[in-house]
């Protein structure tokens, strides 16, 4: 169905982040059997979506498949990334695209934010705010929202969640009143990679009250690998796009190009 992929990252100012961004989808490309697999970036740094695209399509491709590495549905999801893609499709109408889902709240991002989580000693009276961005759209804030319920049900433990810009309560809200609920906090910065914004978070916990400690964000973990994977399978019609032992496996003659069949 697809004859290349194009895995699409927001970009970061921060090359740590972009560094941190290529070494995860690399890892992601060796498990995905494309003879095709490029990277792109929204913004920040390239090379952008529409140079990746012509890129691949001077090389022949015609089906793509678009994964973008983000964690939940939002401006970028809905208006940003479909209006570039149609943007270099208007110019070469002969190709066809298929965009997958974000990371969501699938189980594996749910056993993810766990493991950040149980990472840290806890003790009786502690708590778990989750911190992510924050979004005008509502599915980021319910999405976070909702993972938070599950870890909460998880670890039998209050969790909490804030946003750094839009979305309430705020981060600073949180940080006031839960000193006043709790002994301890536990601060888990819901975000995909090093940058700004986990700065801030860090920054935040350090001069607030000693209540607080700071989890490791979720860095492109295997769990993350395997989400993204699934996304790519639930836009292949459920059809396995790596082996793990199965059939399909990458092994000489044996592997399966999922990407090359008909369309």
């Amino acid at each position: 169905m697809f004859d290349a992929v194009v895995y699409i990252g927001h970009g970061s100012r921060r090359e740590e982040g972009n560094t941190q961004f290529k070494r995860f989808i690399a890892s992601v490309m060796e498990e995905v059997d494309v003879p095709t697999q490029e990277i792109a970036f929204l913004e920040l740094t390239n090379p952008t979506i529409a140079e990746t695209l012509e890129k691949l399509i001077a090389k022949g491709a015609k089906r793509f498949l678009i994964v973008p590495v983000l964690l939940f549905s939002a401006l970028h999801h809905k208006l940003d990334i479909p209006e570039e893609v149609a943007a270099v499709q208007k110019k070469y109408p002969f190709i066809s695209f298929k965009m997958t889902n974000p990371f969501g709240t699938h189980p594996y991002m749910v056993d993810l934010a766990v493991k950040r989580i149980q990472a840290k000693n806890h003790e009786p009276g502690t708590a778990i705010l989750l911190v992510g961005r924050g979004s005008s759209h509502i599915e980021p804030i319910q999405g976070l929202q909702q993972i938070g319920r599950k870890i909460e049900q998880r670890l039998d433990i209050p969790v909490y969640t804030a946003f750094l810009k839009l979305g309430k309560p705020s981060m600073e809200e949180a940080l006031a009143f839960l000193p006043y609920r709790y002994k301890k906090v536990y601060v888990m910065p819901y975000l995909l990679f090093t940058g700004l914004l986990l700065e801030k978070i860090k920054q935040m916990v350090f001069t607030s009250k000693n209540t607080f400690a700071i989890c490791q964000n979720l860095e492109f973990d295997p769990l993350m690998k395997k989400t993204l994977i699934k996304r790519m399978e639930e836009a292949r019609d459920g059809e396995a796009v790596s082996g793990n032992g199965k059939p399909g496996t990458k092994k000489g003659s044996d592997r399966r190009r999922w990407g090359n069949s008909s369309a």
